[in-house]
């Protein structure tokens, strides 16, 4: 699988470069990686997109952020999940989250820490998984 559209559901900006960053030693560079903080926002970009017939290839997807602009910090990337699933969309979800994870039904999980960690590594083995669906 090529991936030519990538949507990062991150409402850390630095969180978010450092992801892009990551994407782009992978390969995947430029103006196909698109960027929301909320989970609304993230769902009708996800919508539009497959509406406009230029559905997104990958879905990195924190969990802990707003549902909506100005709203408090929750656990919507377990709402974004459930939304995909239940409007039946079939898109490539890689978690990347500063809490430890393990949820089904997705690429994979990456365990985020600006401090210590892989997220070079962990990220090409993630976009490696996703080549090979």
């Amino acid at each position: 699988m090529k991936i030519t559209r990538v949507l990062n559901i991150e409402d850390t900006i630095s969180k978010h470069v450092n992801i892009c960053r990551s994407l782009g030693k992978c390969g995947i560079t430029g103006n196909i990686i698109d960027h929301t903080t909320t989970a609304l926002d993230g769902l009708a970009m996800i919508e539009k997109a497959i509406k406009e017939e230029k559905p997104y290839d990958l879905l990195v997807l924190d969990m802990y952020f707003p549902m909506a602009p100005r709203e408090r910090m929750t656990q919507s990337g377990l709402y974004v999940l459930e939304e995909l699933k239940n409007k039946n969309i079939n898109i490539p979800v890689i978690i990347c989250s500063s809490v430890s994870l393990c949820i089904p039904d997705v690429v994979g999980c990456i365990h985020y820490n600006e401090w210590y960690g892989d997220l070079d590594g962990d990220m090409r083995e993630m976009i490696e998984r996703v080549k090979g669906m």
